[in-house]
């Protein structure tokens, strides 16, 4: 099923994860409550590969503001943004700091899956990152925020990608014509496809395990760390990202197994 939150859209299972309830990890904010949804056909309409739609950047920022819970961080995106941080000196140590500083945890309605969102400052709620109308991490922004105004989400099959048009900022879908393809073989790199597919699939497989601890009456503490300990804080942002999501995924699916058997 698909959710929607601002501009950007989530698509989670509800069938498989819908067990998943409200926790906090050590050092993470509580999760906000969800905000009323606006209407999913309002916000995207969907695309083929081969189609064409209009866009041009002014450089205006607005697409930076009005963004309260609205810009999902996948994990990709925070082992992206924790190593450029750590490189242009921003003092910052690693992931974890990352999700303290710059993210808060929220759940997806209907299934309350935990997810990380960007903070927003300001009375315009604009990006945390956003410093006088300019993206201070350009260079690793967002899967969101580099696919803008497109989308893409795995499909069914999870062997390819279905893509849609974000219309909100109506001054935005004008300009040259662009086709979808060509959009996203410059923004969306193979390695990050992969994580992509790769994340969607390791979630199709955590869900049963994770639902059965549910329903066994598991203490959700020892669910909901291990879950995002392993798929969002231990990585090292100076090593290559696809072994140490497969280690972790294989190290969380592992600890699972084990609370069941306690």
């Amino acid at each position: 099923m698909f959710r929607v939150s601002g501009p950007f859209i989530y698509k989670s299972s509800n069938s498989e994860v819908n067990c998943l309830k409200k926790r906090k990890m050590k050092r993470v904010r509580k999760p906000v409550p969800p905000r009323t949804e606006p209407d999913v056909f309002n916000n995207i309409q969907f695309m083929k590969e081969t189609e064409q739609f209009h866009f041009e950047c002014s450089l205006c920022g607005e697409c930076c503001r009005n963004v309260e819970q609205s810009v999902m961080l996948e994990p990709y995106d925070l082992y992206r943004i924790a190593g450029y941080l750590m490189q242009t000196g921003y003092g910052v140590s690693g992931i974890e700091q990352v999700i303290e500083e710059y993210a808060e945890v929220k759940l997806l309605p209907g299934s309350n899956y935990p997810i990380f969102l960007l903070k927003t400052k300001g009375q315009r709620k604009e990006c945390i990152f956003l410093n006088e109308g300019r993206c201070s991490i350009h260079d690793a922004k967002p899967r969101a925020c580099r696919l803008y105004p497109l989308g893409a989400w795995p499909n069914d099959a999870m062997d390819g990608f279905d893509y849609f048009i974000a219309s909100q900022k109506r001054h935005h879908t004008t300009g040259s014509a662009i086709r979808v393809s060509d959009w996203m073989d410059e923004f969306f790199s193979e390695t990050e496809r992969e994580t992509v597919l790769l994340d969607a699939k390791a979630v199709k497989e955590l869900a049963p395990i994770i639902c059965g601890l549910q329903r066994a009456g598991v203490n959700r503490d020892q669910i909901l760390q291990p879950l995002l300990l392993f798929k969002y804080v231990y990585f090292e942002p100076d090593e290559p990202y696809v072994p140490q999501f497969m280690r972790n995924i294989g190290l969380l699916k592992r600890s699972l197994l084990e609370i069941a058997e306690k």
